[in-house]
């Protein structure tokens, strides 16, 4: 005779507010929990009754329950790289900065080089050096005096014009760099009275070229071409670190369509082949710009990935590997986007910003990428780079129908009317982010001018177009309740002001679901996470307060008491232990 089927959860929650993101925005008492899954939801005295003397029944104590949230573009590896390395965190002085490299120093062998993360982040990074006691950036004899044996590497803010990279002499004649040294185009070597090199270096361009963290993966670096390469424990090591910040945050998947280089996807194949992923990660293959002038190269890429990345995707529920990532445009965020209108470029020139390759050659690369039925993403920032893409995806869909396949565009800061509806029709989904006029705004304001920031990063006009938008951060910051506070804020984080029109305000239902299920949906996910509905996998993050109810200022105050991946915890600062 058969055992009896056990049919009751494993874990009920109750004693709060579940807030399900559902059709109708539900909010519930209680969830239950079976197998890594949802299997009921609804009051509290309902769900209760399903328990069996096995069941774990969690009272929440008033806390809040919300979806994991899915972050459509988190750079979850770039996040672990500025964890681990050193940091300059709070820094006002030079001796703060010396101190951290003092401590550096003192814990590697003569000659190994310290690399460092920017000297801050944006948006105070722009009122560098101002915030510095000395009111002047440190110099390659600041460094000197507490690292001479040590060549010193404190890398630029990739996304500032300028990014301020700061070098001691070890690296200078490490990497040959002298009063002789002519710059790279968009690079300037700061030098003293005597023409000496002081160690300062700004570099205008993105990517930049001197380096930094990104083109760590890159050859043919321009000036410092000789720092170490970035090992695979080191990427394993950044990536390992940035899973337990994202779960400390309630993430819990990551849509990354910006598209991964070789060296991470290797770091996260291995994770997951150890069972310790903890962040469900789905992820485009990178198509590097220098392929859009190697032919050959690029067919061979688009060849490789056919063979285990089309259509949907490859992988399951924790990872899975889906389509090519382009970049059309260079970033908005150093006024460099490609725009419909000539604006104040970073160095003061008025121009309409980058095109990284021809509309001809772009526009057959992504054709051969359609013919081996691979999805698309590009990253295409400026209105007139969103018009180009959209006019190509259109002539692609008239042989070959997008419908369903949920191509993508990123950044997209700047679209109009017709865009969205094009994405409408086609089943275009856009990513973007909230976060860019936090750390940006005043550089949009400078370059496009303020009726156009206003209008940028406009949410609220896609979801009313019908076009399901994703939240996501660029990872900076990449806190959920920071980036779900900032979606109806939409502040300037340098000036404070804000940076809307009574059309782009978001409802907080809306701001919710653009950063759950419209994310999941960019995984092809949606049917499996990203609401907390029956047959959805379990995953969930606790709060210490109702987002959806307290003042709106409160919102970035809120704690991630626990994360649920599966149904098991990934995160808890004691909601789940004890009983």
């Amino acid at each position: 005779m058969k055992p009896a089927l056990d049919t009751a959860p494993d874990l009920i929650l109750h004693g709060g507010v579940i807030h399900t993101v559902d059709a109708a925005d539900s909010a519930v008492q209680a969830v239950a929990i079976k197998d890594g899954r949802f299997v009921a939801v609804g009051s509290a005295r309902e769900v209760r009754t399903l328990a069996s003397p096995r069941t774990r029944q969690i009272d929440l104590g008033g806390a809040t329950v919300v979806p994991g949230f899915v972050d459509g573009h988190p750079h979850m590896d770039l996040v672990g790289f500025g964890l681990v390395r050193p940091s300059f965190d709070g820094a006002r002085s030079i001796g703060d900065i010396t101190e951290v490299i003092r401590r550096e120093a003192a814990r590697r062998k003569p000659g190994e080089w310290i690399i460092c993360n920017p000297l801050g982040t944006e948006p105070e990074l722009f009122k560098f050096p101002g915030l510095l006691k000395e009111g002047r950036w440190p110099t390659r004899h600041d460094l000197d005096s507490v690292a001479p044996d040590h060549p010193v590497y404190i890398e630029p803010a990739m996304l500032m014009a300028p990014g301020v990279a700061v070098v001691n002499t070890a690296a200078l004649r490490a990497a040959g760099v002298t009063r002789h040294t002519s710059a790279p185009d968009g690079v300037e070597i700061d030098r003293d009275a005597t023409g000496e090199p002081t160690g300062v270096i700004k570099d205008f361009n993105f990517p930049k070229v001197i380096p930094d963290a990104y083109n760590s993966f890159k050859m043919g670096r321009a000036l410092f071409d000789v720092l170490p390469r970035v090992t695979h424990a080191q990427i394993v090591d950044g990536v390992r670190a940035a899973m337990t910040a994202f779960n400390a945050a309630g993430i819990t998947t990551i849509y990354e369509g910006h598209g991964i280089p070789k060296e991470p996807q290797r770091a996260y194949l291995e994770l997951w082949l150890q069972g310790a992923l903890t962040v469900r990660t789905y992820f485009v293959i990178s198509y590097p710009v220098p392929m859009y002038f190697d032919t050959a190269a690029g067919e061979a890429l688009i060849r490789e990935t056919a063979m285990y990345a089309v259509g949907r995707g490859f992988g399951d529920d924790t990872l899975k590997f889906g389509g090519l990532g382009f970049s059309f445009d260079s970033a908005s965020a150093i006024g460099a986007s490609l725009m419909r209108e000539p604006y104040l470029g970073a160095r003061g020139q008025m121009w309409r910003g980058v095109q990284l390759t021809s509309d001809e050659t772009f526009k057959a690369i992504l054709w051969k990428a359609a013919r081996a039925g691979l999805r698309v993403q590009v990253q295409c920032a400026g209105g007139a780079a969103i018009d180009a893409v959209l006019a190509m995806y259109e002539e692609i869909d008239r042989e070959i129908p997008l419908e369903g396949k949920r191509w993508v565009i990123e950044h997209c800061q700047f679209p109009s009317a017709e865009n969205m509806a094009t994405c409408r029709r086609l089943g275009i989904i856009p990513t973007s982010t909230t976060n860019f006029l936090w750390l940006y705004g005043s550089v949009y304001v400078k370059s496009f001018g303020r009726p156009l920031a206003q209008e940028a990063v406009p949410f609220k006009p896609w979801l009313d177009a019908g076009v399901p938008v994703a939240q996501s951060t660029d990872g900076k910051p990449y806190a959920p309740m920071f980036a779900f506070w900032q979606s109806l804020a939409r502040k300037d984080g340098l000036t404070g002001e804000t940076l809307s029109t009574p059309r782009q305000k978001l409802s907080r239902a809306e701001a919710l679901r653009i950063y759950t299920v419209n994310g999941a949906r960019a995984a092809f996910w949606d049917d499996r996470l990203g609401s907390i509905e029956p047959g959805k996998l379990a995953d969930l993050a606790v709060l210490s307060q109702d987002i959806m109810t307290i003042e709106e200022d409160r919102i970035p105050d809120t704690q991630v008491l626990a994360t649920l991946l599966g149904g098991r915890a990934v995160h808890d600062t004691g909601v789940f232990k004890g009983e």
